[in-house]
């Protein structure tokens, strides 16, 4: 009797620890989670602007903590003339744990406002970064726009490309 007593604490004791460690992981999958979905939005966008020969645009709600995908077109056929008429393709908010702290476009930071980038259809992209932090974590995860080609790059503790200057090519 007293040795199952000590295998039924020993397995409880195994059981709180997994359960502890599997909460823990939880937020952290969250968050990549939302880095994937925003990654899959971009190269959606790039890929859009190839296929459909026209310049498709992500718009950054840093306050609302959401983006949008807009493509050159208007409801029912036809370019859109303005921004407004521009048809608005997918509308995502991030997640409550998820925070959109920081856009970095051309080196200007936007911490705040809507920011917009643009996919061109050769495939080439407005330079850029995102960066999302969980409030659980203390850990930025980063997502990386290349300009020439509009390919995405994944970068830990809040990474910026340093601007190059006429002295980077001598």
């Amino acid at each position: 009797m007293v040795e199952l007593l000590a295998v039924v604490t020993i397995m409880g004791l195994m059981a709180g620890i997994v359960a502890l460690s599997w909460a823990a992981s939880l937020p952290r999958a969250e968050l990549n989670s939302t880095v994937h979905d925003l990654a899959a939005a971009v190269s959606g966008a790039r890929s859009d602007a190839i296929a459909r020969n026209g310049i498709f645009r992500i718009y950054y709600d840093l306050d609302a903590n959401s983006y949008s995908v807009s493509s050159p077109y208007r409801f029912g056929g036809g370019l859109a003339r303005t921004d407004e008429e521009r048809l608005i393709l997918k509308r995502m908010r991030l997640p409550e744990s998820v925070d959109m702290q920081l856009v970095t476009i051309g080196g200007m930071r936007y911490e705040s406002g809507v920011v917009y980038v643009s996919f061109d259809p050769l495939g080439s992209a407005t330079g850029h970064t995102v960066t999302l932090m969980q409030s659980t974590s203390d850990v930025p995860l980063t997502i990386e726009v290349l300009p020439l080609t509009g390919l995405i790059r994944f970068h830990y503790d809040g990474f910026e490309r340093p601007i190059m200057t006429a002295e980077d090519f001598d």
